[in-house]
């Protein structure tokens, strides 16, 4: 019996270290409100999301029962700092427990995505090389939706955040959609790997699938973003692949348009629209030789070049190693606050 008491003490634990959320109380409390046979991260979380539950309803209406109390601006009992410093309290305690979930999470993508860089690298020209590729595209963003798609639910379920923590709950974004079907007047079948319109605030653009919104065409876009995904790796690039050729063609082709938004509304592109283009790669070979002239960025690893004359806007070009240190490097904070570390 011994044994297996302390088997399901290791089980829950680990349980816990990957569902953070559910540490709300001490491993013994929380052991007796589950069943005695209860030794999976399931049967685990069958046992106490009844508990979570109620702990939530009631911290919540402590909340509000402490605002219904000034709203009715009755005298103020003694006991009343006493409450809401409780109240206060509890939400704290489940905030951290909220975000010790969410960075999780978070250390999980960024450990399988850097070593998923070195597979593509290490299987460079072999049979799956090319399937490889793809999942590196789909792990960030899937392939072949458009983010504000109500009946494409894999366009919820992105990890944009990699690129741009403003981008961590966009649903206004197109990946590896051809042009004519983003844009209402096109007929160009080519497609760039992602394009992101609602990535900053104040660009006038709701989000589509909330009740009672649509979008806001009464004002142009006046922000787009653009991104490539070179393969990691990759060192020939001939004449045809030429960046700043394939960049500036997809501006062109933007520049003006009207995006195919949610329920066929129409989102115009203003003809100065400010274009923020973002290559991500590895720079070595010909893709080197090919920036050689263009400035450094912040970093000294990759390069920057600004748009002139008629386009307005920036390509930069992204190391992918530095893609993830900077993802690593802005997650650093809540990831010692969970105590967890770069893996």
């Amino acid at each position: 019996m011994v044994g297996y008491n302390a088997r399901r003490r290791i089980s829950y634990n680990d349980f816990v270290s990957r569902h953070p959320i559910y540490g709300f109380d001490d491993p013994e409390v929380q052991l007796d409100r589950v069943p005695f046979s209860a030794q999976t991260a399931e049967e685990f979380a069958t046992g106490l999301v009844k508990y979570q539950i109620r702990r939530d309803e009631e911290r919540q209406s402590a909340m509000e029962n402490v605002i219904e109390l000034l709203a009715r601006g009755e005298d103020v009992p003694e006991s009343f700092a006493q409450r809401v410093h409780n109240a206060v309290r509890e939400v704290q305690a489940s905030e951290q427990l909220a975000l010790a979930q969410h960075v999780v999470r978070r250390k999980l993508v960024l450990d399988l995505m850097g070593k998923l860089l070195t597979r593509v690298r290490e299987r460079d020209g072999r049979p799956d090389d090319y399937h490889l590729e793809q999942t590196l595209h789909s792990f960030i963003v899937p392939m072949h939706v458009m983010g504000h798609d109500a009946a494409e639910k894999r366009s919820r379920a992105h990890d944009l955040w990699i690129l741009d923590e403003r981008l961590a709950f966009t649903r206004a974004f197109s990946s590896d959609k051809r042009f004519d079907t983003l844009l209402r007047a096109s007929e160009n079948a080519e497609r760039s790997d992602l394009i992101v319109w609602d990535f900053a605030s104040g660009l006038g653009v709701t989000d589509p699938l909330r009740d009672g919104e649509t979008v806001d065409t009464s004002r142009p876009l006046d922000k787009v973003m653009i991104v490539e995904f070179k393969k990691p790796g990759r060192t020939h690039y001939g004449p045809e692949d030429q960046i700043h050729f394939q960049i500036t063609k997809y501006i062109d082709e933007l520049r003006g348009g009207e995006i195919e938004g949610f329920q066929r509304q129409r989102i115009r592109i203003a003809p100065d629209c400010v274009f923020y283009c973002y290559v991500v790669a590895d720079i070595e070979g010909d893709l080197k030789r090919q920036l050689s002239t263009w400035a450094k960025s912040a970093n000294g690893q990759g390069r920057f070049m600004p748009l002139q004359g008629d386009v307005n806007g920036s390509i930069e070009v992204i190391q992918w190693q530095d893609l993830v240190n900077d993802a690593w490097a802005r997650n650093e904070a809540t990831l010692y606050a969970a105590k967890l570390r770069r893996g």
